[in-house]
């Protein structure tokens, strides 16, 4: 096991890796169990995330952004006391993932943006061109509507995204893109 540890801590530099998903602009030290994990075509990864993709499989979209210290993790399903699985993680196209959030077993719609240290528990959706506040906590098994501001804990909707609003989540998203491309702000 701590072989396999060691292994999966790596610089990863701008590596593409096709044994085990698709890697792409992925800076500095990042930590992945990369059995389960697919990263598609320009999304940027930044030092610190953590995507563990160990107990379920997670899939992140194009030109979504993982930023600093994020964790993806499988959720747990349980029935009583009895653990009968894992939730997989989704994250859409176009999807910013702030500092310090965490996304929990849960799914991310396109076009979406986690705010600063946010928590999105398992078994719950963000739905296409929301917004979760930062310091939010989404509860397990929660759906967030489409195109809706969330914040609090637990996190309770506040106002509606406008169109200049989303248009923004994906210009965010594809800066993200580009500082990736450029190296700025990334650690070797």
């Amino acid at each position: 096991m701590q072989a396999r540890l060691i292994s999966c801590l790596k610089k990863l530099g701008d590596r593409e890796d096709r044994k085990e998903g698709v890697y792409r602009n992925i800076s500095g030290f990042s930590f992945f169990f990369a059995r389960g994990v697919e990263i598609s075509e320009g999304t940027a990864v930044f030092p610190g995330a953590v995507i563990r993709g160990d107990v379920a499989r997670i899939t992140i979209g194009r030109y979504s952004n993982i930023q600093n210290n994020v964790v993806l993790h499988g959720g747990d399903v349980y029935e009583g006391d009895n653990l009968k699985g894992h939730l997989p993680v989704e994250i859409g196209d176009y999807v910013t993932v702030a500092h310090g959030s965490v996304v929990h077993g849960s799914k991310v719609e396109d076009v979406s943006m986690i705010g600063i240290k946010a928590i999105v528990f398992e078994g719950s959706t963000v739905r296409e061109g929301s917004i979760v506040g930062m310091n939010a906590v989404v509860r397990d098994n929660s759906e967030i509507p489409p195109r809706s501001i969330v914040v609090g804990v637990p996190a309770k909707v506040i106002k509606k995204v406008d169109d200049i609003a989303y248009s923004r989540i994906k210009k965010h998203a594809l800066w993200y893109h580009e500082l990736a491309k450029s190296r700025k702000g990334t650690l070797f």
